[in-house]
């Protein structure tokens, strides 16, 4: 690994270029990480310095790392692949939701400087093949931030809702509970789809977001009857209900730190430009202070699925 230090990105790529025999090509980078440190204090000089390299890519993906990024680039290949492999790969096929330099440039200039960059983390990995233990970098939740500064991060179970709001994802699993009779469920969703518009009420607005897709049953530990038609709507509705919630609570960490991280200040500058220019002089206090988002689920429960363990009360459970 090279490194280089400078008072600004430009001086410490030279030093970088100065080690290297042969010249760097921005066109051949696939990610970006940013660390910790560097990523509160505020990513303008990097946007700033990204948008006049010619030769750049805005398609590159960025991640957020909570730490210094030079750690994690120290990452020993596992798998036959290298960590980058495995980072773009996750975006590419949106187990995460994805964000490339583009989405942020866009935020900065456009809008209000807010945005979500998915979060890498590190843990210890196991080798049974090599009898050892490596470290090894997943994704973890995603980091908020506000005016170009990360300011927080959203958990896992929110970075998920940021996922169903933001991300056509064409399959994922998910699991939720069923109120009664009380158990847990998995689905296989496919063909996440999301609209969202936006309704203006006097002088409030309300941002509605349409989740839409479909669903096939994968397990489920309930005794409830499966080819009953009513017990089928009944798993349904719990599984629009955990999406919903969890949607609801990225929407409501962003609402409370006032950061417009999904970009919907969009939807009211350019449907309600009067109220817009009244919101001017303040945008970002009138636009948390008037505006309310609104969550909508609609997964549609196509098949009892695959397997189905009825939970029996003399044992205390079933295993699917």
């Amino acid at each position: 690994m090279v490194t280089g230090k400078g008072r600004d990105i430009t001086e410490a790529f030279q030093q970088i270029q100065k080690d290297l025999p042969r010249n760097v090509a921005w066109g051949q980078m696939r990610t970006i990480i940013v660390g910790d440190r560097y990523a509160r204090a505020g990513m303008a000089p990097l946007f700033d310095f990204l948008i006049r390299a010619t030769d750049f890519r805005f398609r590159v993906y960025v991640f957020y790392f909570n730490g210094e990024a030079r750690n994690i680039a120290r990452l020993t290949p596992v798998f036959e692949r290298f960590p980058a492999e495995t980072w773009r790969e996750s975006a590419h096929s949106r187990r995460l939701p994805p964000v490339n330099i583009r989405d942020l440039l866009y935020s900065q200039w456009n809008n209000l400087g807010d945005a979500y960059i998915p979060e890498l983390n590190m843990r210890e990995l196991k080798l049974l093949t090599e009898d050892k233990t490596v470290q090894w970098s997943g994704i973890g939740g995603a980091a908020l931030m506000k005016n170009n500064r990360v300011i927080g991060t959203f958990t896992e179970d929110e970075t998920m809702g940021i996922s169903f709001m933001k991300s056509r994802t064409p399959e994922m699993m998910l699991t939720a509970t069923l109120p009664d009779p009380k158990g847990l469920f998995s689905v296989r969703l496919v063909d996440i789809k999301q609209a969202t518009r936006a309704e203006r009420r006097g002088g409030k607005v309300f941002v509605h977001v349409f989740i839409d897709g479909k669903a096939d049953l994968v397990s489920i530990q309930s005794n409830i009857d499966l080819y009953d038609p009513a017990s089928m709507r009944k798993v349904e509705r719990a599984l629009n209900v955990r999406i919903r919630n969890l949607a609801q609570s990225a929407a409501d960490k962003a609402q409370e730190e006032e950061a417009d991280a999904f970009q919907w200040s969009e939807y009211v500058k350019y449907k309600y430009p009067s109220l817009w220019r009244r919101w001017a002089d303040q945008p970002r206090e009138n636009l948390f202070l008037y505006m309310k988002p609104v969550i909508h689920a609609r997964i549609i429960l196509r098949t009892p699925g695959i397997s189905h363990s009825p939970r029996l009360s003399s044992e205390g459970g079933g295993v699917s």
